[in-house]
């Protein structure tokens, strides 16, 4: 059970309601997130949570893909279980494999191509511990053919998971049933 109860599109102002429709449009979704909802009974939080979503998440250089199960893997070894089947969900809708899936929430070390793979594998510890990260883990991704903004992006989504996982298990939303394997 949610630590706040969700602001239902018909309790909310008109501006909160608009940042209910923008985020289930940007992210595909069928219907507005019980997060965004939960999250929704603040205007700024809500407003600022879009804005860096649509920024971090849905631009940039990075794939969306690729974006995704950074997300996907940084969930999971946080333990946010609402972020993990709610980026597991947008995977899947981007058309990524149900072994690629499974590998995220196993083991990142089977993702192919190795490229992909050394990419999450560091977006994982920018997630988990930023300090241990190195001169040389970012050369690691330089010497794949990662470009400056791509790993700038990858820190950015390490920290854009890293708040939302936050905010996730301090408001204790429970996944949304949409998220579920069709």
């Amino acid at each position: 059970m949610s630590n706040v109860p969700l602001l239902e599109a018909d309790r909310a102002t008109p501006e909160v309601v608009s940042i209910y429709q923008a985020f289930q449009t940007g992210m595909g979704f069928p219907a507005p997130p019980d997060f965004i909802k939960a999250v929704g009974h603040s205007y700024a939080a809500a407003a600022g949570t879009l804005e860096i979503v649509k920024h971090v998440l849905l631009q940039g250089v990075l794939p969306r893909t690729v974006k995704e199960m950074l997300f996907v893997a940084i969930s999971h070894a946080r333990g946010c279980k609402y972020c993990e089947a709610a980026h597991l969900a947008c995977c899947r809708s981007l058309g990524i494999d149900e072994s690629t899936l499974n590998a995220l929430v196993s083991n990142v070390s089977d993702i192919m191509p190795v490229k992909t793979r050394r990419l999450l594998e560091f977006g994982v510890r920018c997630a988990v511990n930023p300090q241990a990260l190195t001169a040389a883990d970012y050369e690691t991704l330089r010497g794949q053919g990662f470009s400056q903004a791509e790993l700038v992006e990858t820190v950015s989504m390490a920290g854009l998971a890293v708040y939302l996982n936050t905010m996730a298990e301090a408001l204790k939303v429970p996944p949304d049933k949409m998220f579920e394997k069709a």
